[in-house]
């Protein structure tokens, strides 16, 4: 029998916003536990919320980010549950009207476009920290902390539909998620600071089956690597299960990082467990279409249109997800430099390949202030033109991350530019056919591996300041005709 899996993805986005959801307290990011509470985000009694109006704005911004329609009259309510990071026994919350509805994100895997459906985009307040002592682990500590900086800070789900295939599909989908709320600036996005913290639902059923399967959630994921092993191993798991015939119950796993293996916390509760009901603190929510505009202007830049603009230079899909994944300045350095060489493919390359590798190599995080578009499509026109050597323009490329110079000024002042006199080459080419008689004879075709040596001995023999591309032009001229 064979079995398809299907995921579908709860993210949680925490705002970037100076002060919490329904209070004043200063979001901070601190180790210091406790210094930002108050009354109402302790949960103590005779304390009301008041909605944090710019994060109301930044979640209606997401939403149409993420095509979604927007859900002008709303209400947030109470989801009820008890546990110790949770000081009021519930959170405030949105049930059957959620900001945004109806969606979509569209995503890259490796050169081919795949749509994600979003179901919703809802508002909700964050938690508390549990810490714990000891192990790290629930399960294993000798003592447990609470720490309330976190508690009321706002967060955004966004909840897709069961459409998601394979953990590369999940992978994929969240590292769009991520960048779209890193370029519309209503969150830093850091993964490792748990800007950004997603459930998976997986479930697997026959091939062909419109029914899907029992679902099961995993957590604990805290990286995008453990979010794909979690969901290989999941599927693996329940694959297995349904093979050898044993029920799958409806549950909540965590993902064990050390163990490589999910494993069960819980039986899963269902929306009625939550006892939700509308908070009879807050008044129902207006969105209108004023304050949907003036969301909509705050939206300069989508991962898409970014991706849009790296296609009409010229590049391949999976080379525009690159960019547009990596870091703004290098995005904008590419958008630059290629208006100056017209060659996408070789732009990329070098600012990929080479500029980044250097940087990574001198721990360099930031360019010099002097090194522009200009002079690096000056350095890419050099070699593309067959003026200097590849290990030319890499030493060039160093000199200019520590040093103002003139690409072209600095080759030419160091003898770096290679000729391209035909005399002067064919008198090389002649002296290594006369010195390497043997490996002429051994010869058979001009695609014959020992061509590439004869070049190299010819740019050994000129210190590399020839072309190599006419070399081999004048060396198979001579040699085959």
């Amino acid at each position: 029998m064979s079995l398809k899996p299907t995921i579908g993805m709860e993210t949680h986005v925490e705002l970037d916003t100076e002060s919490k959801m329904f209070c004043s307290c200063k979001v901070v990011e601190t180790d210091e536990p406790n210094i930002s509470l108050c009354p109402t985000c302790l949960g103590l009694p005779g304390a009301l919320p008041v909605p944090n109006k710019k994060a109301i704005e930044y979640i209606v911004m997401l939403s149409l980010g993420a095509n979604c329609s927007i859900t002008k009259e709303g209400m947030f309510h109470r989801k009820n549950y008890f546990y110790p990071d949770l000081p009021k026994n519930y959170q405030i919350s949105q049930f059957d009207f959620p900001v945004g509805v109806e969606g979509s994100l569209e995503i890259v895997i490796e050169d081919s476009l795949h749509t994600v459906a979003i179901e919703r985009v809802h508002m909700e307040e964050d938690t508390g920290k549990s810490i714990h002592l000891g192990s790290g682990r629930i399960d294993s500590a000798t003592s447990t902390l609470l720490d309330f900086n976190r508690s009321g800070v706002p967060l955004v789900e966004v909840v897709t539909k069961p459409i998601i295939s394979s953990a590369k599909m999940a992978v994929a989908y969240i590292e769009e998620l991520r960048q779209l709320v890193i370029d519309l600036g209503i969150s830093k996005g850091k993964l490792e600071k748990g800007n950004l913290r997603f459930d998976a639902n997986i479930s697997v059923a026959e091939e062909g089956s419109d029914e899907l399967g029992v679902k099961v959630e995993i957590k604990n994921m805290n990286s995008l690597k453990s979010l794909e092993k979690a969901i290989d191993y999941e599927i693996l798991r329940q694959t297995k299960m349904v093979q050898d015939k044993e029920s799958i119950i409806q549950e909540t796993r965590h993902w064990d990082e050390n163990k490589q293996v999910t494993l069960s916390m819980r039986t899963k509760e269902g929306s009625a467990d939550y006892r939700y009901f509308s908070d009879p603190d807050l008044p129902n929510m207006v969105i209108n279409d004023e304050f949907i505009e003036i969301s909509q202007n705050q939206i300069k830049e989508t991962p898409e249109k970014k991706r849009k603009t790296l296609l009409d230079t010229g590049l391949s899909l999976s080379d525009s997800n690159y960019l547009d994944k990596g870091q703004r300045w290098l995005y904008e350095l590419y958008l630059s430099t290629v208006k100056e060489t017209g060659d996408c493919k070789s732009t990329f390359n070098f600012l990929t390949g080479e500029l980044q590798g250097q940087m990574r190599k001198a721990e360099i995080s930031e360019l010099p202030q002097w090194l522009n578009s200009e002079k690096l499509a000056s350095l890419i026109n050099l070699f593309e033109n067959n003026e200097v050597s590849f290990t030319s323009a890499k030493d060039i490329l160093a000199k200019l991350l520590i040093e103002d110079i003139d690409p072209k000024s600095f080759a030419s002042d160091n003898n770096l530019i290679q000729s391209s006199d035909n005399d002067e080459i064919q008198a090389l080419v002649t002296l290594v056919i006369n010195e390497n008689q043997d490996i002429v004879e051994r010869l058979e075709n001009p695609e014959d591996k020992l061509v590439g040596f004869l070049v190299g001995q010819v740019m050994k023999s000129s210190e590399s300041k020839v072309n190599p591309g006419s070399v081999k032009e004048v060396l198979l001229k001579e040699l085959f005709g």
